[in-house]
């Protein structure tokens, strides 16, 4: 009897260790899946999910930029401006041009304007350059940086200071340089630098000169810092400092990725005895903030959603912000077009 219970109790325990082993490898195979899978996840190419390699169009986009118009809502004010305002002001220079008939409500379009900024304030100024496999990327501390600094374009308004125009092409900045001797300055790109697919932005296709108060210059050493006012050069050198500097400009579409040039990275490991290798851009889940790691930098990039387009192609464009106010000028026009609407036609006599 007991040698019976001692064969059973033998078989169980025998039993017990395959069901074990099983259960282990199973949650082993199960653990390694995931690791892969997430190890696939952290490493996708910015390039997937967008549609950098085709032509952008800033005055007529083909997707909803609600996110924007919701998440930006807190950090400053939305001001409907018309499609002419921005190419008064942007007389200068060739580039993205528009065509439209302002009595249509498509010829507005929604600018944004950040709040708490000092005197003195212009984009890009409070961050850090990291360099990535995509080139130079700027890391704002704004909290909306993950927006205005990636997408869009920028430019100092006679009426509302700087605001920025949606986008919906994504890089690692959107700005000119100017590259001197001693110093490195740059400024962010106006709505006359149209993306293209196939050419890119180039110092040949982009003629707008900002002022030279627009720039932001540092010296050398200091480009790889936390860039505030404690570094930045003053303002009243900068005229200076473009006319002995070098303008730069390169972004293009290559092997899969938006690419853009800047300074010369073997001369800013000279001015500042650091080695400086290109990390790789991932993807993370939450807007905010872009995360610097050793050997890489984390990302959030918006998934846009496309306007609808009825059967005889027009697109449906609901989006706008929940709070915004009129330029002077689109006030004028939204009243013509209600008068025109309460006009009856004529009748036939």
């Amino acid at each position: 009897m007991n040698i019976q219970m001692n064969n059973m109790q033998s078989i169980t325990a025998y039993f017990g260790v395959i069901l074990l082993f099983f259960s282990l490898n199973t949650a082993f195979s199960q653990q390694n899946d995931d690791s892969l899978l997430l190890t696939k996840i952290e490493n996708i190419e910015v390039s997937l999910n967008s549609i950098d390699s085709s032509d952008e169009d800033l005055y007529d986009n083909p997707v909803s930029f609600q996110t924007f118009y919701d998440d930006l809502s807190d950090d400053g004010e939305w001001i409907m401006i018309t499609k002419e305002e921005i190419e008064e002001e942007l007389n200068d220079g060739d580039g993205q041009g528009f065509a439209s008939d302002y009595v249509q409500e498509d010829g507005f379009v929604y600018v944004w304007k950040p709040s708490n900024t000092e005197e003195g304030w212009r984009p890009y100024m409070n961050g850090q350059w990291v360099y990535t496999t995509n080139g130079w990327m700027w890391v704002s501390n704004y909290r909306w940086g993950w927006a205005c600094y990636h997408y869009g374009r920028w430019w100092k308004s006679a009426n509302y200071g700087w605001v920025w125009m949606p986008g919906y092409v994504w890089a690692p900045a959107w700005v000119k340089w100017r590259i001197a001797e001693n110093h490195i300055g740059w400024c962010p790109l106006s709505p006359k630098a149209k993306w293209r697919g196939n050419s890119g932005i180039t110092v040949n296709s982009y003629n707008y000169d900002n002022p030279g108060s627009q720039w932001v210059f540092v010296k050398k050493s200091n480009f790889v810092d936390d860039i505030n006012n404690a570094n930045i050069v003053s303002a009243s050198q900068n005229t200076n400092l473009i006319k002995n500097s070098d303008a730069v400009l390169y972004m293009k579409y290559e092997n899969g990725r938006l690419h853009g040039r800047g300074p010369d990275v073997k001369d800013i490991e000279k001015r500042t005895g650091k080695v400086i290798n290109a990390r790789e851009i991932k993807l993370k889940q939450e807007r905010g903030r872009s995360l610097i790691g050793d050997k890489s930098v984390s990302v959030y990039r918006e998934r846009f959603k496309r306007h609808e387009v009825d059967k005889l192609g027009k697109m449906h464009k609901l989006d706008k912000p929940k709070k915004f106010r009129k330029s002077p000028k689109a006030r004028k026009i939204f009243k013509r077009i209600k008068i025109k609407r309460r006009t009856p036609p004529h009748r036939m006599h």
